[in-house]
């Protein structure tokens, strides 16, 4: 039983917002494996890391001294023991062999319309199978660089040009700038990244918040004002006057205002025409091969299906590399040749410690084909599985439709929400079995998860000996515990419906096949809570559980009739749910812990979460879910 989660080690700080691997354009080659690498010009470091994994050695030629010694302190700080630093200014040619290079990357482009000296170098150092790599970066570049790519051609024939986002930083999204189609589907699926994200400054005020609110449980544990407080003009000033909820959801929602105009401006500047090849950044792919070569996806991926019985070398295609997170993984969309909409997706990852992940969501996906769950509107379908520079890849079929949070009306009453708490139902329903592992050995489990999370987390005496009583429970059921196939993160943001109105869950990297029961729908249940609160604006997600699940709503019955309903077709007994539900969020609060900075654990969300329904367990909303009529 939950073989993927006892297999994981769950270190705090090992999956931290914005330590991300770079070089995502180096994903357009043909290959990612290579041997000599030389930079004209100063890489971004986290560029020099990702390529000095993946190359046997990498030069660095630059004019500027001091850039260098930043390059020189990068390289000791990452133990990177394969880069070489020449000062420009210096440099003998001798340190290079003739067709010697695989890979140039030249920073900025538009000197090598101004240095002939570099153009010949180019062609003297790279090999016959060599590229160039270089962007055009930021608004009225592509004037500027016009000279310098009119010089890529003269060189290395007509090069291959990506349309990039965003406009400055690490590239996110590339697609051929000539297929206005793909750059359409991207635009039109917020696949592209916007230049002018202005997330991080809702995080720096939720930040603030959060430093004058020592406790974060206490707002979301504070019962709800009356109709006639909150109707009293002298109580809303003092709210307001205090920093409270008025300003704050009022400073969020200008945010949120502001990003959806800048970022509908960038969409429309974004779309193929004149004035598009005026502010946009691009990237420059060239070498001695043929157009033809680099226009196709890259050969590491044809390879992959072809060994798989599928031919891509006519396929159009788009990257996205977006995310903040490393776990985060690359896209690849595949468009037949005459299709708007992709025939696949591809998943690789960035890192090869993150490959089980994308390895077990080929297994899932697989396995639940072999038993029939889902269908291929429901359920990606695997068409191709490899490995390429110790990086995983699996190909799958596209599931046609729009995100779920963009469809739902977030209510109780939505059709999308009770379809897709029917879908993990019926997958609970389907997959079900009390052989797998008796109540002994599940508490077992359980409490090696219980160990490692009170390591990571201080928890109370009192709230120690409640989670461990809860364990107990489970461990003594005189009825067999029936363990289910687990999705392990079906969030909202994991969801799509599809054009008749089904659901269809993406992303099973956490998949478990004798998974725990009711942790699926809980879990759903809490993002669709915290959804509905945002839409009424709350911003914080701790509340926003609260003012749904601790408080009767029509939400919360939803959680309720869906519990009974779930613990009927599995049988469950009903009085698992109580201590079900609170190993889930000690579940989710171990995994929450490898994107928390060790000072930041305290104010993870799952822990809190965890801790806020321990204190409020006796409040007739959470008694009512523990009652939940299931089997007996």
């Amino acid at each position: 039983m939950l073989d993927t989660t006892l297999a994981t080690e769950f270190i705090p700080g090992t999956n931290v917002r914005g330590e991300v691997a770079g070089a995502n354009w180096s994903f357009l080659l043909p290959q990612l494996d290579l041997g000599q690498v030389v930079c004209f010009g100063a890489p971004a470091p986290a560029t020099l890391v990702t390529l000095s994994r993946r190359a046997a050695d990498v030069a660095v030629i630059c004019a500027n001294v001091r850039q260098l010694q930043q390059i020189n302190e990068v390289c000791l700080r990452h133990h990177l023991s394969n880069i070489r630093l020449f000062d420009a200014n210096g440099i003998d040619k001798s340190a290079f062999e003739e067709q010697s290079v695989d890979l140039a990357l030249v920073a900025p482009l538009p000197g090598l319309s101004r240095g002939r000296t570099l153009a010949a170098e180019l062609r003297r150092l790279l090999k016959p199978t060599g590229l160039v790599y270089a962007e055009l970066g930021g608004p009225i570049a592509r004037v500027r660089a016009g000279a310098a790519v009119r010089a890529l051609a003269a060189l290395f024939r007509a090069p291959q040009i990506f349309w990039l986002t965003p406009l400055r930083g690490e590239m996110h999204t590339a697609v051929s700038s000539r297929d206005r189609s793909t750059i359409e589907y991207f635009l039109r699926h917020d696949l592209h990244s916007s230049s002018a994200d202005l997330r991080a400054l809702k995080r720096a005020a939720q930040s603030l918040r959060q430093r004058r609110s020592p406790d974060p449980r206490a707002s979301a544990a504070a019962p709800r004002p009356s109709a006639d407080a909150a109707a009293t003009p002298s109580g809303a000033a003092q709210v307001a006057a205090s920093g409270g909820p008025a300003p704050r959801k009022a400073m969020g929602g200008l945010i949120d205002r502001v990003q959806r105009a800048l970022y509908g401006a960038e969409r429309l500047l974004s779309r193929p025409g004149p004035l598009s090849r005026l502010t946009q950044r691009y990237g420059v792919l060239a070498g001695p091969t043929t157009l033809g070569a680099l226009e196709q996806p890259p050969l590491y991926l044809r390879s992959i299906a072809r060994a798989a019985g599928v031919d891509l070398d006519r396929y159009r295609w788009g990257l996205s590399a977006r995310g903040e997170y490393s776990s985060r993984k690359v896209l690849f969309f595949l468009f037949e040749p005459d299709r708007d909409v992709p025939a696949y997706v591809v998943k690789m990852t960035r890192d090869p410690t993150l490959n089980p992940r994308l390895e077990n969501e080929c297994r899932a996906l697989t396995l639940l084909h072999e038993r029939g769950v889902g269908d291929r509107e429901t359920l990606p379908q695997v068409a191709f599985f490899g490995h390429h520079s110790d990086l995983a890849i699996v190909g799958e079929t596209v599931v046609d439709g729009r995100p779920f949070e963009q469809q739902t009306g977030a209510s109780a009453d939505c059709p999308y929400a009770h379809a897709a708490i029917d879908w993990l139902i019926d997958l609970g329903a389907a997959t079900a079995d009390a052989r797998d592992a008796t109540p002994f050995q599940i508490a077992d489990g359980l409490r090696s998860l219980f160990r490692r999370f009170t390591e990571i987390y201080r928890l109370s005496p009192e709230h120690h000996d409640f989670l461990s009583r809860q364990l107990t429970a489970i461990g003594q059921s005189r009825t067999p515990i029936p363990l289910v196939f687990q999705h392990g993160d079906p969030g909202t943001w994991n969801v799509m419906v599809t054009p008749r109105g089904r659901v269809a869950f993406l992303d099973w990297e956490a998949a478990e096949t004798a998974g725990m029961p009711l942790w699926d729908l809980f879990y759903l249940m809490r993002a669709y809570g915290v959804l509905a609160s945002r839409r009424a604006g709350t911003r914080n997600m701790l509340q926003g559980f609260a003012e749904q699940y601790l408080h009767d709503t029509p939400i919360g019955a939803l959680l309720v009739e869906a519990t009974t309903r779930y613990c009927t077709r599995i049988g469950l007994p009903a009085d698992l749910v109580e201590p079900l539900f609170y190993t889930c969020w000690m579940h989710r609060a171990l995994k929450e812990a490898t994107r928390l900075a060790p000072a930041e654990l305290d104010r993870g969300h799952y822990v809190n979460l965890l801790r806020l329904c321990i204190d409020q367990r006796t409040t007739s909303a959470l008694q009512r879910i523990f009652t939940a009529q299931g089997a007996r």
